[in-house]
């Protein structure tokens, strides 16, 4: 079962299918609102269109917003042995910049300087005074939400330091660093099963700094692993430090090394380009946890 938006990533959900029947499962995509979580004296069960019918196999795509819930579901049928790729802990730690960066420092590998704040007044960024400009961004947004950049700390305070409305109910805290010293280049690398399985190079458009907004430039790295040795190294420990058995990390070279900026748990897969060779990867990493359909 894939669970995702119809009326979005519709490539990718093909490219999904497709690889899915062609391994021998029958696939079939649902979204969000057609599941439900029924709690009663019988314990807890998964709806899908109101009835109860566990599937083998569950890959969440661009899930996000429905998120609160659907991680609640995901893990009633992780508990009755579904498999889910990726699982709810590796995509719990992805959601969140703050909490994937302290996995990934906890575990040695190398990341931005960061200071995590919650905006309004008093903020402080003293911890980033001797660092330039700066770069402050939402820490559960995605597609460059939000991001912020700033020639200094008192410009970032500034803005940080003011009260920001609520939306949902709440004000997402705020994830501030250094901007990279090789802002405007960096790299997606596409993990699966604790391997490389495309590396792409992306460079932001003329007079930006952020790689993934429309209009940039985006080209695959043949033979990363000669080109760019570091940036899949440090991609395939982010992956593994997170328990993440399928998914996209971001790295940037910052004074002279590789650093992870974030980490996706369901990344793009780029299927007009890539035809069907990372929804391959994917249904690989859902085999070999699987078995044979």
């Amino acid at each position: 079962m894939i669970i995702g938006y119809p009326e979005r990533l519709a490539v990718d959900h093909r490219a999904l299918l497709d690889a899915a029947e062609a391994a021998g499962f029958d696939a079939e995509l649902v979204a969000p609102s057609r599941l439900a979580l029924a709690i009663d004296e019988h314990g807890e069960r998964v709806l899908v269109d109101g009835v109860v019918r566990p599937p083998r196999v569950v890959l969440p795509r661009g899930v996000n917003r429905p998120w609160p819930l659907l991680r609640q579901i995901l893990e009633v049928w992780e508990m009755q042995g579904v498999v889910v790729v990726p699982s709810v802990r590796a995509a719990d730690l992805c959601a969140d910049k703050v909490l994937t960066t302290r996995v990934l420092a906890a575990a040695g590998v190398p990341v931005l300087p960061t200071v995590a704040v919650n905006p309004g007044g008093g903020v402080s960024l003293t911890h980033l005074a001797d660092r330039g400009a700066l770069v402050a961004k939402p820490a559960r947004a995605s597609k460059a939400a939000g991001v912020e950049r700033f020639d200094d700390v008192a410009a970032a305070r500034a803005v940080l330091g003011s009260e920001r409305a609520l939306v949902a109910g709440m004000v997402d805290h705020q994830v501030v660093q250094p901007l990279a010293t090789t802002a405007g280049v960096d790299f997606r690398v596409v993990v699966a099963g604790g391997c490389a399985v495309a590396v792409t190079e992306r460079r932001a458009p003329a007079g930006d700094f952020v790689t993934n907004r429309p209009g940039s430039t985006v080209s695959d790295v043949e033979d990363p692993g000669h080109t760019v040795p570091e940036v899949v190294t440090v991609a395939v420990a982010a992956a593994r430090a997170l328990g993440l058995e399928f998914g996209g990390v971001d790295v940037i070279r910052h004074e002279g090394r590789a650093v992870v900026l974030e980490v996706n748990a369901w990344p793009g897969l780029a299927a007009h380009v890539r035809n069907e060779q990372l929804a391959r990867s994917l249904l690989a990493v859902v085999t070999n946890r699987s078995g044979h359909p």
